[in-house]
């Protein structure tokens, strides 16, 4: 137990000493792809040991099982992982237990004890529920979570040694390749927006782990189903700004406009479509301001430009197909409010020209756009 206990203070000692750092209130989680690191130890006394062949006389459990216990032993790993929105994320890990022992009694000499030394290492695809998704600040900068993974356990037994009158003897290594999956629960602490620490539990169960070569005419081979309770500190960096809150449409007052003088310069007129982030469909607040725009041409404009945008999020390239979407889907819409397509002057300009300066890679709701002159 001393590997638990010094893992589950040392991250107690971490959240207290985070707490004189980063604000006391839940920061807006970076959406998109993060890192993560971890290091904890596994045990457990849920393997249980069967003989392959029960009905030989050479059998050391006959069709009885044996149950053991697992001992201690760090295990470390890390990860890569995306977060899709407040509630859910996921990642690919990749996590290493170097050396369990697993110990019991055969049926032969209740009281001989067999032992097995082997390691493990594991790979999932795990999926993650964030509580504070539901409640956003209800925990403050502390972050809830559930998970589950499935993935794949490489299981490396040594070798199996007994103990009794078998003293001395020993049944061959063998390494498998089993399906595995976990579950478990923890809790996260935003250091800073995009640094958090987690505390959590997981169960494993890593499938079957097998001796190798019987002992002629002495044993034959056993088998377990090797089941792990871990307990892991680890920290998780995300890349990129947290997502800001969508914008308040902007207003659109189509007022009737006054008899210009004779001489008089044309007035210009401006209307603003935005988007939601990776998407060139209209919002129901977006149609509105194209219907708005349409009444105004319709009022005596006589030529309308329309320029598409996006935010500076994502590749040059990927972003100026988005702006050329953007700037189609709201051609059509004017053409079928009633704008002559050979009225309109399309163009699009991608990452250019933002309405709000922000650095690379921001995700800026004001920046989405068209803009409808004319």
């Amino acid at each position: 137990m001393k590997i638990m206990r010094s893992t589950v203070l040392g991250g107690a000692f971490l959240l207290t000493a985070a707490t004189s750092g980063y604000a006391q209130e839940m920061a807006p989680l970076p959406y998109g792809v993060y890192v993560r690191g971890d290091v904890g130890g596994a045990f457990g006394a849920d393997t249980t040991f069967k003989d392959t062949n029960p009905t030989s006389p050479n059998s050391l459990l006959g069709t009885s099982t044996q149950p053991s216990e697992t001992g201690k032993s760090v295990i470390f790993g890390g990860g890569i992982g995306y977060r899709f929105n407040p509630m859910f994320r996921s990642d690919l890990t990749l996590d290493y237990i170097p050396s369990l022992s697993v110990k019991g009694h055969n049926s032969v000499a209740t009281s001989a004890t067999n032992s097995a030394d082997l390691s493990s290492l594991v790979g999932m695809v795990n999926g993650y529920l964030d509580i504070n998704g539901f409640a956003p600040g209800m925990f403050g900068p502390f972050q809830p979570y559930l998970q589950g993974g499935v993935g794949f356990a490489r299981n490396d037994l040594d070798k199996m040694t007994f103990g009794g009158p078998f003293a001395g003897a020993a049944l061959g290594g063998s390494t498998r390749t089993n399906f595995a999956w976990g579950a478990g629960a923890g809790v996260g602490y935003a250091l800073t927006p995009n640094l958090t620490l987690d505390v959590g539990y997981k169960y494993l169960d890593l499938g079957d782990m097998n001796t190798g070569s019987a002992m002629a005419g002495v044993a034959t081979p056993l088998k377990a189903d090797l089941h792990v309770h871990t307990v892991m500190v680890g920290v998780r960096f995300a890349f990129g700004a947290p997502e800001a809150p969508p914008p308040a449409p902007t207003p659109v007052v189509a007022a009737p406009p006054a008899p210009p003088p004779a001489a008089a310069v044309p007035s210009r007129q401006m209307f603003i479509v935005f988007f939601e982030f990776d998407k060139s469909s209209l919002t129901p607040d977006g149609k509105k301001v194209v219907d708005a725009a349409a009444e105004a041409f319709k009022s005596g404009k006589s030529g309308i430009a329309i320029a598409g945008y996006t935010d500076l999020s994502g590749t040059a390239q990927y972003n100026m197909a988005l702006s050329h979407r953007r700037a189609d889907t709201v051609k059509a819409a004017l053409v079928r409010d009633g704008v002559p397509a050979g009225a309109i002057n399309e163009s699009w300009h991608g990452k250019e020209n933002p309405r709000v300066p922000t650095a690379d890679g921001v995700r800026e709701p004001q920046n989405r756009r068209v803009e409808v002159t004319m």
